[in-house]
């Protein structure tokens, strides 16, 4: 079993979560990739994720299959290890009882203590591009961004030429621009602060050549931040400090909460909208107890219904994991 597959099992494990919960209706399978990797996902929670599935489902064929209604849906495009944390996050999004703000923390941990960590970068980059580009599910776009810098955190890792001629060239300028925007903030402080390894220079120096977009982000870049008075040198853009209304020492060091989310353009020095979400769900969940010690009892069908229908009545509730900031400050 390959890596991040063993991981997600562990993961779900851990949560307490059963993906049998789920699988109660009719349900759709999904072929990935070239070596046509099946998944099975609950037709409504795929449909109620995004247009693009609702769209397509409603439009696909169906086969009958041992007494089961599967509806069947071809992704020959996509890569089956990106696919795999798609539906992994899917499951947990809509498990009221999991804390959205470690979706994928528990991967990163795993992928580091067994020597992943560079191919789940590249699996939570094509996840973040496949929400952008191809679903177009915001919370999913910055849940992955937001793995991707701790993931570079946790590793420290320098941006890779590699990255940056994939993102630059191979990639949609639109769907990709918070990507680039964040690989900019870190090209910027890594030669900027004296953090390059050697040859760094001479590399950046080539791709700036060979990518003319990155080298025009990156001189918009540097003239954003030298009219801000903030030292390039510290100011870190893996570290997401868990606010956008951020004091000047804050401001020194650290990028608002949501520097590379979709939002970022409207929620300014507001709270992060994820967490909104989130809040407004675990006051709900307090409430729940009380209102249904009001309500008449209902036989367990009922029962079974309503907590069908409630689970996936949540779309697309995101917090970005804030204990980022926690795991810098402990770095030696």
């Amino acid at each position: 079993m390959a890596p991040l597959s063993s991981a997600l099992k562990r993961a779900t494990r851990a949560s307490g979560f059963q993906l049998s919960t789920i699988l109660t209706s009719e349900n759709v399978q999904v072929i990935v990739g070239e070596e046509g990797r099946e998944f099975t996902i609950a037709r409504e929670l795929l449909a109620s994720c995004s247009p693009y599935f609702r769209d397509r489902l409603d439009a696909t064929a169906v086969l009958k299959q041992q007494n089961a209604q599967f509806n069947i849906l071809w992704l020959e495009d996509q890569d089956p290890e990106m696919f795999e944390l798609f539906t992994y996050w899917l499951h947990q999004r809509h498990n009221r009882s999991i804390d959205a703000r470690k979706d994928f923390r528990a991967i990163l941990d795993d992928s580091v203590r067994n020597d992943y960590a560079e191919e789940l970068q590249w699996d939570l980059i094509n996840l973040h591009l496949f929400a952008a580009n191809v679903i177009e599910v915001p919370a999913l776009q910055d849940d992955a961004m937001d793995a991707v810098q701790d993931l570079h955190l946790m590793c420290n890792w320098d941006i890779s030429s590699q990255l940056v001629r994939h993102v630059y060239v191979d990639c949609d300028a639109d769907a990709s621009c918070r990507l680039r925007k964040w690989i900019v903030a870190m090209t910027a402080w890594t030669l900027g602060g004296g953090f390059e390894r050697p040859g760094t220079a001479q590399q950046m120096h080539d791709l700036f050549e060979g990518c003319p977009d990155f080298w025009r982000d990156y001189v918009a870049h540097i003239s954003k931040i030298s009219k801000s008075r903030v030292r390039i040198a510290t100011k870190n853009p893996q570290l997401r400090l868990p606010s956008n209304n951020l004091r000047n020492e804050e401001r020194q060091f650290g990028f608002r909460q949501c520097s590379f989310h979709t939002h970022r353009s409207i929620v300014k020095q507001g709270r992060c909208p994820h967490v909104k979400a989130q809040l407004l769900q675990r006051e709900q969940q307090r409430q729940r107890p009380a209102a249904l010690a009001l309500r008449s009892p209902v036989s367990d069908a009922d029962s079974s219904e309503s907590e069908f229908e409630s689970t996936y009545g949540v779309r697309d509730k995101l917090s970005p994991r804030s204990t980022i900031f926690e795991l810098y400050l402990g770095m030696p």
